[in-house]
């Protein structure tokens, strides 16, 4: 009876169907096959089991990206097309957060999902109704300043003890920035 079932599980491996007990890799939290970022292989780790914890305990997925490239043109014709077409198709777009840098412009972009609205927002109402309200944009646009504001604060900390002729990699800029845009969001989604 097992030679049975192992033979079945082989027949669709072959298949490409995947074995019923088989765990679905997770996708990572935090995304940089450019290294950009992610260069300092111990502040990655950390910053995934942060995001990771932070699913466990509240159903909420963040996940940061980092892009040597802003999207084409005609991706990125209407604003938030792009982030809305990357959200949904990283299974964020209702229930979840991405943020994605952009190197060449150099830019960070947020999609908050649509059910968390309201509470980044700050008060009832629907993600459409925000939107059209310039609401969204005004609370993403302080929630960028002040999050930025604090990264840069501590980069150029980090600059002013670096020893001569040793500046800190840009990299570490970015994983501060990162960072201090993780905290923010969870500290604004995280239930009190």
């Amino acid at each position: 009876m097992a030679r049975k079932f192992m033979g079945l599980f082989a027949l669709a491996a072959l298949l490409g169907i995947p074995h019923p007990c088989a765990a679905e890799p997770a996708a990572p939290r935090i995304d940089d096959p450019a290294l950009l970022a992610a260069s300092d292989v111990a502040w990655a780790g950390a910053a995934e089991a942060r995001l990771a914890d932070f699913e466990r305990a509240t159903g909420i997925t963040i996940l940061v990206q980092f892009h040597p490239k802003s999207p084409p043109p005609d991706e990125d014709r209407l604003p938030g097309a792009y982030m809305r077409a990357l959200s949904t198709r990283l299974g964020v777009i209702r229930r979840g957060v991405l943020m994605v840098y952009f190197a060449d412009d150099p830019d960070w972009r947020v999609w908050v999902g649509d059910e968390l609205t309201p509470v980044f927002v700050g008060k009832p109402g629907t993600a459409a109704e925000f939107t059209a309200s310039g609401a969204m944009h005004q609370a993403k646009e302080a929630y960028l300043a002040a999050s930025l504001a604090r990264a840069d604060a501590a980069f150029a900390a980090l600059g002013k003890s670096a020893p001569p002729g040793k500046p800190v990699p840009q990299g570490r800029r970015l994983a501060l920035q990162a960072d201090a845009l993780v905290e923010g969001m969870m500290g604004r989604l995280r239930p009190n």
